[in-house]
Order: structure tokens, then C-alpha cells, then sequence
């Protein structure tokens, strides 16, 4: 069998894949690992097929048997491959019990532990990852293993790799937003063993006991710090948060709108230190130490050949510096999949195979694989091995059709051809992929790729590399050649910005599901190898289902005829979604005070209405200007079209922002009081109870000025109330205005002092949500609230327990649906009898379009 690694690694990824949808779709399973089993068989009797059996007898055994028994051997090959897959990939993602997330319950602990990889560093903050080994419980101290984030908010703390730490904090569980098809963090970080968390603002509360680690890691990674600092102190704020990130991989000054730009222009990629920036250093190391031996004189360069040729030598000799730039980079994982990567091909080079890049990139995906098989579900994995496996499918086809060519002109001319070709194939084949985690297609990235991506390669990283150790040698403050280095970053922002400034330089979409996006790829795949039989019927098949699927609307879509409210988890803020049955569209609040390197705008509000197929936002309500309310609207107004902008008119601090983007895109602002007049909006009606349209206002704080309304749709109401607290809930009461209402949405997350009897029982809803972030340092919703509103006969959601809550009106009447209630449930074994029916419901989940977390 011709190529059985490639076969095999193949396997093995559906042996993985496998044992992750194990635990939701059994019976499922093991039917398709069966199908597999006899896709394995023909597969092998395909690729057997044609071969001459010579009737030789060898061992007493004749030549048919002997091929039949090959055959065998393979289908086992390929079998034990999937096995292997399947079984590994279940050892590796069991929790054990002496996991440290068991004890993550809001509890104030004690840790020991020990700083496992480089200090992440931002404006206000440091992030280190610890890797747990006791923790106190009264006054025992247990044994615990997993990794712990540990979040100092103080930017000056000194923690580096190795210390070992005593630390004390309230121990939290590490929980996503819990809001349909977004991506799921807490289920991403657990993938590295990270499953709780600790925050701090005080030094005092971190006392370091010794130092352990690898001692040539620690003092690799105090290089990389010195290395940090000398840039810091050398280069503009822009200039040292973009070098930092290329050459060291340190991206906490990395400004949101540095990011914003670096993504508009597809080249988001080099801001980190991925499989381009290794295969630079790798290629021009090569290249220097090759073509420095062939000038060699003559005689000692053929002597040498003799031994050994150049193209060995050099890959020996650019072995041990890729792995320090690696190391010195952070030996972040996906470094250390790329380092793999450019080892494995330095070893085809020395055993003369080279050119057998297939082979190559398979080799490194298995050790990649096996050293941990849920990096098959890491972003960064997924696009670097699909669009190198691109660009090598890409090379061949190329050299096979085009004609050698004759003159100096011919050659540039192909080899333009060449580089134009390999950066549509990237950006095409990962297309799929950026699509569904974030929500875009990035058509100018094919352009900025053939400019940008070369110029960094060969200008910016080697010089900010070399400086960088130069800094190091000289033991100098400053980078050496700073002026260089912010001459070169400089003009690369430039170019960033040319391309970033093109028209639709960036497109958001729905985000495609794992159906759709496999559909697309047999798709693709069935085009470029179109010569081939087989591939035209797969052609046919998945366009026909891609033509199907969008026309049954199970990628998302407009939907309009009835109203639907959802209630966002944005952590510990507010943020409401209200589509009217005529298609108009109100977001009330967009959260936002989940962390100062975190945007629930951008990552959750932003995405949730890509999903939804929704572009224009007809009405942004802020309530009022707080952090939690407020920040993640600034990037909604600047993505989406707005036609208005209610607020109550205070412009503050935590506003600016917001204040500005509005202004500046000169979107209509309305400011909104009880004295509003009503507004109809199709059939629905809003009514303003709050802010009060007097003198009181002045003696109010920003919560009891929030915008409270009332939004009423055949009979059925919904009373939106902001941070309201006492003094503008006994307002209201006074003020004797309407407040009747099916739902409310439960001032001020629920807290002590937004709690009122009177209030609640004149509003009487059947429907209480309570907005809160889960395990919340200000510990609502208070036991009062939830209480009271029980009593009241409420059903009570929290977006804390439930994550996102979803209010239709439909016929009259409503229909709650809870985040909780669309996501796959694992199958519990314990009970075999149910393993059936649990399988049953997922199942129905996927076909509804729901099943959100893995399809």
C-alpha cells in the first residue's frame, strides 16, 4: 500500500473524533466506526486493485494468498489506527478526582503551586498558569493536581516561570458565555488542563516559597523578559506591543484596535508566533548556512561532499536555533506544533526525503496527535495543517502542468504564478475555518498576504530577532537599533492600514456549522481534482446538499412574523435582544465589565447577531452609563448599521467611548424620560416609566437614572428596568404609570437593594430573569430577590445557571427556552436503559438546528 502513513494518520483522526462525539451520540458511533471499518476495506481493495499477483509460492504459501494476507494487514493497520485514536483520546480527556475544578465553588482557598509557562503581562493585569499541587481546606492541607489561571491585578508583580507559589483567592470554576453557537472558552482552556481560576488585586495575598521548573527554561524565559523590556523601553507604545507579539510572543499590549486593523487586513496570523514566523527563521537559516558552504573553496567543499552534503549541514545547523527561538518565543503549544512541523521536514531532509511532502506534513501531525490528540480540535492546529496540506496539493498540480520555462522573464513570471496561487489556496482552505470561530470571510487577506506576509518575514522579525539577542549579548536597556526597528514596524502598520482601509475588506457572516463546513471542503476538494470520476460525483452531492441545507434555513437567518426576546449571558452586566414580528430590531445594554483584555461586544453580543443573520440594528438602548452596561456597545455601533440610539442623556467617564463612536458615525441619538411619548413599533408598543422627567433627577444616582420601559405586544408585556434601585423603584410606584407586565427583566441583577414589595406585586410578572455573572464577587441575585419573586408565582431564569434565555411570542402565547436546553447533554452510562433516548434528544437537537457546543 503506497503512502500507508497518510492513510493511517487519516484514521486516526476519525478514531479521535470519534471518541469526542462518544459521549453524546453512541449508538452512532459505533455504527459509523463500523461503515468506516468497510470504507477501510474498499479503500485498500482500490488501492490494490491492478497489482499483478505472482503465483511464486514463498513459506509454503502461494502468491494470491500472500497478496490476500497484505490486504488484511492493511485493514488491520488502518482499523488498529482508528482504535488507537479512539482509546487515547478517551485516557486523555478524563478529569480525574484529584482535579483542583473540584473544589472551584466561589470558596476563599489557599493554593501551593508552580508557574508552569511564561507570565502574560497587560496594562493592568498579569496572567500566570499554575499548575496546582496542594490546597488547604480548614486547616488540611490535600493533594490536588490540574492547572489554575491566576490573575494579578497589578501590572508590577513580580511572578516568572518556576516560582513556586502560596497564593490565597476565591477559587472559581472557569465558565464561558453560555449563549447559542458562540464559542465555548471554558470547553477551549480545558483542553490544556485549565479549569478554574483565581483573581487578586493584592501582592500580598502571593508569597513565593521557592523555585522549581527546568532550570534552562527559567533562564530562557529571563532572557525573554530582559529581551520584553529592552523593547518596551526602546519603542513607541504601537511599535513595542506589535514587536513584542512577533518576536517573543508577548501580546498583552496588543490594543483592541491594533487587533481590529491586523484582522481587517488578513494578516491577523502575525501577531503571534505561528507556523509563518518559524518557517521564516527556519528558511533563512537554512539558506544562509547552505549557500555559505557552497562558497567554500572548491577543494574543501568537495571533500566535504564526500561525507555529507550542504543541504544536511544545514539542517543540523538550524536545528538547535529554531528550537531556541521557539523556546524563547514562549514555547507557546501552537510554537511548539509548528517547531514539530520544521523538525520533522529537517529530518526528511538528512534521510533524503524531502521532497516527499505529504509524508512529511503526516509525520507531524502524528506526533503532534499523539502527543496530544485534542489538538486536533485546537484553532490554530486546524488552520496551519489545512493550509499547509493546500499549498503542497497546490505545488505538485502546479509543476505538473506548467511547462518549464525558457528565459529570466519565464521564471519570475511562474514563480509569481506560483506565490499568487499559494496564497489563494491558503486563504480559501482556511476560509471555512475562520468562518465559523469568527464569524468572517477576509477577501483582501489574498492580497495583503503577497505583500505583507513576505515583507515581515524578511525585514521585520529577523532584525527585531537579532536586535532583540543582540540585547541580550550587550546587556544593553534599550534594543540595539531601535530606531530601525520602528522605522520597519512602522511601515508595516502602514500597509496594515492601506489594506485594512479597503472597501468590505472584511465580510461577518453566520457562522457555518461542522456539517456545512465539511460539505464545503468535499466541495473544494471535488473542483480542484474535477478529472477524477469520483470527483464529480462528490461535487454533485455536496453542492446538492449546501443548495439544501440553506434553502431548510439551518444556517441561520433573519426571522421574522413573531416576537422573539433574548436575554444574552454577557457575565455579570445586561444585555437583551428584542426582534419585533415586522423585522425591526432593538438591543438593550451590551454588557461588558467582564475584564479590561475582554469585550463581551466584540466576542459575544457581536457574534450572537452575525449568527442571527443580523446586520442593521434599528434601536440601541443604553440604560445607562456604566462599564457593565455600556462598553460593549461602542463596538456594536461601529459594526453594525444603527438608525437610533436611546439613552438617558448623562454622558460620563465610562461612556466616552460609546459618546464618541455615536457622534462620530452621526447616528440619531434620543434621550429618553417618563415624559417620552410612546413609540409603536410594528404591532408592539413602548411605554418610558424612568428616568423621571423632573428635578429629581439631580438627586438620583446612574442606577435609579436607568431607562426602564415597558414594551407591550398582544397583551403580553415585557418591563425592562435597568439598575433601578429604592428610590426610583418608590418613583415608579408613585408615579402610578402602568407596570403590569408578563416578564421582567429583574432590576439590578437581582441585588438586596433593588428589592421592593409593592413593586413586584403591582408589576406581577409570570416571567423573572435575572441577568448575573456566575459565582459574582457582589453575590447576586440576593436570597430576598429570589424569594420574593417566588412567592409572586414568577418562574425564575438566571443567565448565570441558564446561560442565555430565549422569550418567543408565538399564537399568543410564550415559549422559554434556555441555553441549557439546546446544548447536548452527555449520555450517562450508569443508566443503559437511557443511553438510547438521551441519544434520541441530541440527535433532534441537530436537526433542529440547536446542539450548540459541538456541531
Amino acid at each position: 500500500m503506497q503512502k500507508p502513513l497518510v492513510l493511517f494518520v487519516a484514521f486516526y483522526i476519525c478514531g479521535v473524533v470519534a471518541a469526542e462525539l462518544f459521549r453524546y451520540f453512541p449508538v452512532t458511533v459505533i455504527l459509523s466506526v463500523i461503515l468506516l471499518f468497510v470504507l477501510a476495506a474498499y479503500i485498500i481493495s482500490v488501492i490494490h486493485h491492478g497489482e499483478t499477483i505472482i503465483p511464486v509460492k514463498k513459506h509454503g504459501l502461494s502468491g494470491a494468498t500472500i497478496f490476500k494476507s497484505r490486504m488484511f494487514a492493511d485493514w488491520i493497520l488502518l482499523v488498529t489506527a482508528v482504535h488507537s485514536g479512539f482509546l487515547y483520546m478517551l485516557y486523555v480527556s478524563r478529569v480525574p478526582d484529584t482535579d483542583i475544578s473540584k473544589y472551584a465553588t466561589g470558596e476563599k482557598l489557599t493554593i501551593i503551586g508552580m508557574v508552569d509557562e511564561p507570565v502574560k503581562f497587560y496594562s493592568k493585569k498579569a496572567v500566570a498558569t499554575v499548575n496546582a499541587m496542594k490546597i488547604l481546606r480548614g486547616d488540611k492541607w490535600l493533594d490536588v493536581t490540574g492547572r489554575v489561571r491566576l490573575s494579578v491585578y497589578d501590572h508590577d508583580v513580580e511572578l516568572s516561570y518556576g516560582d513556586i507559589l502560596r497564593f490565597t483567592g476565591r477559587l472559581k470554576e472557569i465558565r464561558g458565555f453560555k449563549n447559542p453557537g458562540l464559542f465555548d472558552y471554558a470547553e477551549y482552556i480545558s483542553r490544556d488542563g485549565i479549569r478554574a481560576s483565581i483573581g487578586t488585586g493584592k501582592r500580598e495575598n502571593i508569597s513565593k516559597i521557592s523555585a522549581g521548573g527546568n532550570p534552562v527554561l527559567r533562564r530562557l524565559y529571563s532572557w525573554r523578559e530582559k529581551i520584553r523590556f529592552s523593547i518596551m523601553r526602546g519603542l513607541s507604545d504601537n511599535a513595542s506591543a506589535i514587536l513584542q507579539a512577533m518576536v517573543i510572543g508577548a501580546a498583552g499590549e496588543l490594543t483592541p484596535g491594533i487587533r481590529d486593523k491586523f484582522t481587517a487586513a488578513g494578516v491577523t496570523h502575525i501577531l503571534s508566533i505561528s507556523g509563518s514566523h518559524l518557517g521564516f527563521v527556519t528558511f533563512l537559516i537554512f539558506m544562509i548556512v547552505r549557500y555559505s558552504l557552497l562558497y567554500l573553496p572548491y577543494k574543501i567543499l568537495l571533500r566535504l561532499s564526500l561525507y555529507i552534503t550542504p543541504s544536511k549541514i544545514a539542517a543540523i545547523c538550524t536545528i538547535p536555533p529554531v528550537i531556541f527561538y521557539t523556546m524563547i518565543s514562549g514555547g507557546e503549544v501552537a510554537t511548539v506544533r509548528s517547531l514539530i512541523m520544521a523538525l520533522v521536514y529537517m529530518t526528511a531532509i538528512l534521510a533524503e526525503r524531502e521532497d516527499d511532502a505529504i509524508n512529511t506534513l503526516a509525520v507531524a501531525a502524528l506526533i503532534v496527535l499523539l502527543l496530544d490528540p485534542q489538538a486536533l480540535f485546537d484553532i490554530s492546529f486546524q488552520l496551519s495543517y489545512m493550509a499547509v496540506f493546500s499549498m503542497i496539493i497546490v505545488v505538485r498540480r502546479f509543476y505538473n502542468i506548467e511547462d518549464n520555462p525558457v528565459g529570466w522573464k519565464d521564471k519570475y513570471l511562474r514563480q509569481f504564478k506560483l506565490l499568487m496561487l499559494l496564497n489563494i489556496s491558503a486563504t480559501i482552505s482556511t476560509a471555512p475555518v475562520i468562518a465559523h470561530y469568527y464569524n468572517q470571510v477576509n477577501w483582501v487577506g489574498i492580497m495583503s498576504n503577497m505583500v505583507i506576509t513576505p515583507y515581515v518575514g524578511f525585514t521585520v522579525l529577523p532584525v527585531g530577532l537579532l536586535t532583540g539577542v543582540l540585547s541580550l549579548v550587550l546587556d544593553t536597556n534599550t534594543i540595539p537599533l531601535a530606531w530601525l526597528n520602528e522605522l520597519l514596524v512602522g511601515f508595516l502598520y502602514k500597509m496594515v492600514e492601506l489594506f485594512a482601509g479597503l472597501p468590505m475588506s472584511t465580510i461577518h457572516i453566520p457562522s457555518p456549522g461542522t456539517l456545512i463546513i465539511i460539505l464545503i471542503y468535499i466541495f473544494l476538494f471535488s473542483i480542484f481534482f474535477f478529472s477524477f470520476r469520483l470527483s464529480k460525483v462528490m461535487l454533485i452531492i455536496s453542492a446538492s446538499f449546501l443548495v439544501f441545507i440553506s434553502g431548510c434555513n439551518v444556517m441561520p437567518g433573519d426571522q421574522t412574523g413573531f416576537l422573539c426576546v433574548t436575554f444574552l449571558d454577557v457575565g455579570q452586566g445586561d444585555s437583551a435582544l428584542i426582534e419585533f414580528p415586522d423585522g425591526n430590531t432593538m438591543l438593550i445594554d451590551g454588557g461588558g465589565a467582564f475584564s479590561e483584555t475582554f469585550d463581551t461586544g466584540r466576542s459575544v453580543v457581536a457574534p450572537y447577531l452575525w449568527n442571527k443573520g443580523i446586520r442593521k440594528i434599528d434601536y440601541i438602548v443604553a440604560s445607562h452609563p456604566q462599564v457593565d452596561h455600556i462598553k460593549g456597545l461602542t463596538y456594536i455601533a461601529d459594526k453594525f448599521q444603527i438608525r437610533e440610539v436611546w439613552t438617558n442623556g448623562r454622558k460620563v467617564s465610562a461612556s466616552h467611548d460609546f459618546d464618541s463612536m455615536v457622534a462620530g458615525k452621526d447616528i440619531r441619538r434620543v434621550n429618553i424620560h417618563s415624559g417620552t411619548g410612546d413609540r409603536i413599533i410594528g404591532d408592539c408598543k413602548v411605554s418610558f416609566l424612568n428616568p423621571p422627567y423632573n428635578s429629581r433627577t439631580n438627586e438620583l444616582d446612574d442606577n435609579d437614572l436607568s431607562i426602564v420601559m415597558r414594551i407591550t405586544c398582544n397583551d403580553i408585556s415585557f418591563l425592562f428596568t435597568g439598575d433601578i434601585e429604592m428610590k426610583a423603584i418608590r418613583g415608579i410606584v408613585e408615579g402610578g404609570g402602568l407596570m403590569k407586565s408578563t416578564v421582567i427583566k429583574v432590576p439590578h441583577h437581582g441585588a438586596r437593594g433593588s428589592v421592593e414589595e409593592d413593586f413586584i406585586s403591582r408589576v406581577g410578572p409570570s416571567i423573572a430573569v435575572i441577568s448575573v455573572g456566575y459565582q459574582n464577587s457582589y453575590h447576586h441575585p440576593s436570597q430576598e430577590a429570589i424569594s420574593l419573586y417566588k412567592r409572586t408565582g414568577a418562574a425564575i431564569y438566571r443567565t448565570d445557571v441558564d446561560g442565555a434565555v430565549i422569550i418567543e411570542l408565538r399564537d399568543e402565547r410564550l415559549k422559554v427556552r434556555r441555553y441549557e436546553d439546546l446544548v447536548l447533554k452527555e449520555v450517562d452510562f450508569k443508566e443503559p436503559g437511557s443511553i438510547f433516548h438521551s441519544e434520541l434528544i441530541n440527535l433532534k437537537k441537530i436537526l433542529e438546528g440547536y446542539g450548540y457546543g459541538k456541531l
